[in-house]
């Protein structure tokens, strides 16, 4: 309760007009005062050593008390059942005839000792494998059943820790192959493949407009030759100045020709890039693992082929 009054006074006037916070508080207050009470039970009388009240402490102590609560109740429950499987056993030893205790009283002490250590093992047997008899073939079937079980049991578990072994070391192995893909720099990214995917796409975008613009010019130089061709400006189209005409147009052709399928060839490089940024960088950087593999097994091929 002085717990509850002291959290009470450290109450702020924000926390005052906040129902969730004045809420909190007060739960803080019972969870404290519980906490008070149960160490006062647990320490009978003496006095609770002092410790510093915050909310971890409270969280620590709220913790271990309901653990305790449940030890407690667990506690309970087993000597409760215990004191019951006495009265059952006092009971049943009531209700035993005195003439059948007399007579294992007798023979009991008309054994000689290796016929009571015997008829001990004979009893401790039958109790642990829980036989319904004493019979002798009764038992020998319990007992084989339960060394079978038994020996099952352990060649399940050398499987499983063979299985455990091997799996620890594929781990140990994928970990490595991990760090190996994580430090090799043939697996990173270079750290200028931003501005050469940028370059590649604003040089792809300027080649394409430089393609289209040019086809233009190829199809119109290809419409000039052709009303050329049909309408000679010279009335002798055998003279030298309309063959000289003619193979200059045509010279001018081929060379456009020639620079059309530079450029087409140019970018054709960069054709089978996807269209997104991201996409390309990660196509261009499968590429340059794939030629670095190329390269590797070109290598091994020819010091194979100078060994030999």
């Amino acid at each position: 309760m002085h717990h509850h009054v002291r959290a009470m006074d450290s109450l702020t006037p924000s926390d005052l007009f906040s129902p969730s916070k004045a809420r909190q508080q007060r739960a803080q207050a019972q969870d404290w005062a519980h906490i008070d009470s149960w160490l006062s039970y647990k320490y009978a009388g003496r006095t609770v050593p002092t410790f510093e009240r915050n909310d971890e402490t409270l969280t620590v102590l709220r913790e271990l008390s309901a653990a305790n609560e449940r030890a407690d109740e667990e506690r309970a429950i087993r000597e409760r059942l215990e004191r019951e499987a006495l009265r059952e056993l006092e009971r049943d030893e009531a209700a035993r005839l005195p003439a059948d205790k007399q007579l294992l009283d007798t023979i009991t002490a008309h054994l000689t000792p290796s016929g009571a250590q015997s008829l001990h093992s004979l009893a401790a047997t039958a109790t642990a494998l829980n036989a319904p008899t004493p019979h002798p073939e009764t038992l020998a079937h319990l007992l084989i059943h339960h060394t079978s079980t038994a020996q099952t049991l352990t060649n399940h578990l050398a499987h499983l820790t063979t299985l455990h072994t091997y799996l620890q070391k594929q781990h140990a192995l994928l970990r490595a192959h991990l760090s190996t893909l994580r430090t090799t720099p043939a697996f990173s990214t270079p750290p200028n493949q931003a501005r050469h995917t940028a370059d590649h796409a604003r040089q792809t975008k300027h080649l394409r407009a430089k393609l289209r613009e040019h086809e233009d010019k190829l199809a119109a130089l290809q419409g000039q030759a052709r009303v050329a061709a049909a309408t000679p400006k010279s009335a002798d189209v055998g003279s030298a100045e309309a063959i000289a005409e003619m193979l200059e147009q045509q010279k001018a052709l081929d060379e456009w020709k020639g620079r059309v399928e530079a450029l087409e060839e140019e970018v054709g490089e960069f054709g089978g890039l996807p269209a997104d940024r991201d996409a390309a960088r990660k196509e261009v950087g499968r590429l340059e693992v794939e030629l670095d593999t190329v390269r590797r097994r070109r290598d091994a091929l020819f010091e194979g082929l100078v060994r030999k």
